[in-house]
């Protein structure tokens, strides 16, 4: 139902070319970060990504830059037709992709076959239903670990168990690139309420518009930053993404609840972050 809702009444399934794009420069952002700051003695090349979504443009792109894929969900959400849509638009955009990318070469696969053809012809390795917590991969697995506007949907004693999972998966010197958006995901689809309109509820009030489905864990970047203090990770790169002149305009006009009145406001308009950890 929430994919039949994205496709025909949202139409935000699937993706159009321009956020396809956007989606791709992300995924090669962060290889651009595991470049930049890994300090790796010896590579395996093996990426992990957890929240990999209905269609798995990170996981593609990185298997075209080059890595062992591997990727889980907390529920399997791809859908073979997005995953062809995705093939498709790599294949279009062949031209304008920020990594070289060779003819995709494509074969007629049935719906049940497609994650087999995925294992076949790309190297990805996708598990659902998976638990992030405790992901049953041996120690020091990975070079790489990232993950894309998932954090905000997770809840903060699950962030904990996650990131300490992950330093123990990841290998020495190997980092993890973490992209989170902070604002109030409704607002993407009712434009009648602002990016910080969630502020404006109790914990109590929220629950009636934070189902399962959409969960939003309301945390703002200092928070995250103590949940991370408390791992053994080093920070290598803290970049909040800073609010422009009409976010603070709106910022103003809010009257927030009172479990976010400890926070000021500068702090509270944050719009999102990358992150980048490394072991």
């Amino acid at each position: 139902m929430n994919y039949l809702f994205q496709k025909h009444i949202t139409r935000t399934l699937p993706p159009g070319n321009e956020k396809f794009l956007v989606k791709v420069h992300e995924a090669h952002q962060h290889y651009d970060y595991f470049t930049k700051y890994n300090k790796l003695k010896t590579k395996n090349n093996k990426y992990y990504e957890f929240g990999a979504g209905w269609n798995l443009v990170v996981p593609l792109s990185m298997t075209y830059l080059g890595f062992d894929v591997f990727c889980i969900d907390i529920r399997r959400l791809i859908i073979p037709s997005l995953i062809r849509d995705s093939l498709e638009k790599f294949e279009k955009n062949r031209e304008v992709l920020p990594f070289k990318l060779d003819k995709i070469t494509r074969e007629e696969i049935r719906d049940g076959e497609i994650m087999d053809y995925l294992s076949r012809t790309h190297g990805i390795n996708y598990t659902a239903p998976a638990d992030a917590r405790s992901t049953g991969f041996e120690e020091n697995s990975f070079d790489f670990i990232s993950s894309t506007a998932t954090f905000e949907h997770i809840p903060k004693d699950d962030i904990l168990l996650i990131l300490k999972e992950s330093y123990r998966i990841l290998n020495k010197g190997g980092i993890i690139s973490i992209s989170i958006d902070y604002k109030d995901h409704w607002s993407y689809f009712d434009r009648n309420i602002s990016i910080y309109n969630f502020l404006k509820y109790s914990s109590k009030e929220w629950k009636k518009y934070n189902p399962s489905l959409h969960y939003q864990n309301r945390l703002r970047h200092s928070d995250y930053l103590d949940l991370i203090s408390k791992t053994n990770f080093e920070v290598v790169l803290d970049a909040p993404i800073t609010p422009n002149d009409e976010d603070k305009k709106v910022m103003k006009t809010i009257q927030v609840s009172e479990e976010f009145q400890g926070y000021n406001r500068d702090e509270l308009a944050i719009r999102g972050s990358e992150i980048v950890l490394r072991k």
